[in-house]
């Protein structure tokens, strides 16, 4: 397993990631956006010459929001996204954030259990906010970034 750093050759792998594992997947434009945003950082989980999981973090001052993480089904449950969201969390800090939030499907037990052992910390909900199925987002923070308050 590798992680590495998006490159265009990869947005017909994103594609396929997001269409299998998000009913809100987002469009081509978005993923192609990602290429040049200055604000995001992407990375790509490869076991060998196959993608199977990305991650993507936006800093916007000493904030940092989890934009998207995930790895293809027949690939999870095996402590892999763990991998990907640390990596996703020295971007990060390495972009200067102190803090970093993230939504999460309320009912997603396996994510929130990862965000949970990472440092995040449930501070409230917005109802209703996911559609197919029509559910809750659990929003998150880490406020113990390196250099983030205590």
């Amino acid at each position: 397993m590798n992680i590495r750093e998006l490159c265009r050759e990869d947005l017909p792998a994103l594609r396929i990631l997001e269409d299998r594992c998000f009913s809100d997947a987002w469009s081509d434009a978005l993923l192609e956006d990602l290429l040049s945003s200055e604000y995001d950082r992407c990375r790509v989980l490869e076991d060998g010459e196959k993608i199977i999981g990305y991650v993507n973090v936006r800093v916007l001052g000493d904030e940092a929001e989890l934009m998207r993480i995930c790895i293809l089904p027949e690939y999870r449950g095996q402590g892999l996204s763990g991998g990907l969201l640390e990596r996703g969390m020295e971007d990060m800090i390495r972009c200067g954030a102190k803090a970093a939030t993230l939504e999460v499907r309320a009912g997603n037990l396996p994510a929130v259990r990862l965000y949970e052992a990472h440092g995040f910390v449930l501070e409230g909900y917005r109802k209703n906010y996911y559609r197919d199925p029509k559910e809750d987002a659990a929003i998150y923070w880490n406020h113990d970034l390196p250099g983030g308050r205590s």
